[in-house]
């Protein structure tokens, strides 16, 4: 009997990128410029396991994409620029990144808004035409490999749903595979409530197929991570009983647990460490080039080249920093902060850059708009940019859920009437933190557990902004770092306008305000 862990033949995810039909993002050239299309089918383009299984590594492959037709999308854009996290740049070149210091600038046409619900969009649309072909296809020789299949692009439609309303609001529901001219093309939105019911229903079905951390390729989803997905869709509908279900269904598998060392999480030597459910899998140097290409095809992370000080060796551009506040909001007792931030005079810096000057780090940071930190989770060392085939291709993982997501959330909802220890969960969060004992360690209560998801998630852009919207808390906390917000416009970004223009007029309705 075959086993499911194998190589994917790169030659078969070419193949099979190339014949996924994707009509989710309504571009123009997905509509309007292709030669007319027939029909794709399982029995004319695919024909063995790995065929399938390569369909399957399409759909993974839009979490690598951080640039989507000439635009930037990396998550820290909407999530720490948006909020009061971070800032977009050292300096003022980066035009796309500085319309998210604001809300007057985030328009319709921003080219990364329309980026960003491309990129979800042609997963999703990835998705549909996997599990399609998985149910259709009669040749499977490997036990359990349908289900898994069907199970893992479940969960991927899931969480690329997640993202979108989290953003967007409602959105238009696709969950049929396009592969003709004659399938339906355009949908209305749907409400928040059916978008969540479908995630819902996605993450459920993922949940019973997909087997747990260690039964499968690393980089691949478990049972874990569609429920701690599954758990924070549950959070933001202020649904608790369910989240302290989810989240104590993760916590009893027994396989998952905070690093001991909180700056652990971020090495390239652990990736998919203990504490990960779910990361992006980045390698280095499979493709030429940068990140920036004129095609999202991404195999290696940009990160590091926009976060870093343009010094020596490190050519970087000073963009996406975090701000002065966050900085000063972590206790220097707080372990994290040195894990977090590489800040001046840090004496862990980067010891190759010792002899050429770099180590300590600079007393001061020469950025223009007076930040004097950098972001370190995605850092690499002197020697780890010196190896790299390709310098603007980072190999280190990003996580997108952590176990101290999962503790944090369960000791919230908890705290909110859903039943559970949330204390025991909070408190394991903040000793690793501060230590035990630690007077400067906040207290188990709703402010407290809002100021542990700040710190604990700095940075990694993937919670911040979406976080204050839930809570209530989004104009205050923007407007104390000198925004201005409009409430019932700026909790979502627009629904881009050459979508709006592709569609039939009328049929896909524009965010309030814009």
């Amino acid at each position: 009997m075959k086993t499911f862990n194998k190589k994917i033949n790169i030659k078969a995810v070419i193949i099979a990128t190339a014949c996924v039909i994707i009509f989710g993002s309504c571009n123009t050239d997905d509509i309007l410029e292709k030669t007319p299309v027939t029909e794709i089918t399982s029995e004319n383009a695919f024909n063995t396991e790995e065929d399938v299984l390569a369909s399957l590594t399409a759909v993974y492959d839009p979490l690598q994409w951080q640039f989507v037709n000439g635009a930037h999308t990396f998550p820290q854009m909407f999530q720490s620029i948006r909020s009061d996290d971070e800032h977009s740049q050292q300096a003022a070149f980066w035009a796309i990144g500085a319309n998210f210091d604001q809300f007057n600038t985030i328009l319709p046409n921003n080219a990364s808004v329309a980026g960003v619900w491309s990129k979800w969009y042609q997963g999703i649309s990835r998705a549909n035409f996997t599990i399609e072909l998985a149910n259709e296809f009669q040749n499977f020789e490997t036990a359990g490999l349908k289900e898994r299949i069907i199970g893992e692009a479940k969960f991927l439609r899931g969480l690329y749903y997640f993202e979108l309303v989290r953003l967007f609001g409602g959105v238009p529901i696709f969950t049929e595979a396009i592969t003709s001219t004659e399938d339906q093309l355009f949908k209305p939105r749907a409400s928040v409530v059916q978008v969540y019911d479908q995630i819902e229903e996605d993450l459920k079905e993922a949940i019973q197929l997909l087997p747990r951390k260690g039964e499968t390729d690393p980089w691949r989803a478990t049972s874990g991570a569609a429920l701690g997905i599954l758990a924070k869709a549950h959070l933001y509908q202020k649904e608790y009983p369910e989240v302290v279900k989810y989240t104590e269904a993760i916590m009893t598998q027994g396989i998952y647990s905070l690093e001991e060392n909180f700056g652990d999480n971020f090495k390239l030597n652990n990736e998919f460490g203990k504490e990960s459910l779910f990361e992006i899998n980045y390698v280095d140097g499979l493709v030429g080039g940068g990140f920036e290409t004129p095609t999202p095809i991404q195999e290696g992370s940009g990160s590091w080249k926009f976060m870093f000080m343009f010094i020596d060796s490190y050519e970087s551009f000073g963009n996406m920093l975090p701000r002065r506040s966050l900085v000063e909001f972590f206790d220097d007792s707080d372990t994290r902060k040195e894990a977090t931030f590489i800040l001046p005079g840090s004496r862990t810096f980067s010891p190759g850059l010792a002899e050429r000057g770099w180590d300590p780090a600079p007393a001061s940071f020469p950025f223009a708009i007076g930040n004097d930190a950098m972001s370190r989770k995605y850092f690499l060392t002197f020697e780890e940019v010196q190896g790299l085939l390709s310098p603007f291709q980072s190999p280190l993982n990003e996580k997108i859920l952590r176990y101290a997501d999962v503790l944090l959330m369960h000791a919230e909802a908890s705290l909110l009437g859903g039943g559970g220890d949330g204390m025991s969960s909070f408190q394991q969060v903040v000793d690793r933190a501060y230590g035990a004992g630690n007077p400067a360690a906040p207290a188990y209560d709703l402010q407290g557990i809002k100021d542990e998801r700040r710190r604990e998630l700095a940075t990694e852009g993937w919670n911040r902004f979406t976080d204050l919207v839930r809570w209530g808390d989004v104009k205050e906390a923007v407007e104390a770092v000198g925004k201005s917000f409009t409430v019932n416009r700026d909790e979502l970004l627009p629904i881009p306008s050459v979508e709006i223009a592709l569609y039939p007029p009328g049929m896909l309705k524009q965010n309030l305000g814009y």
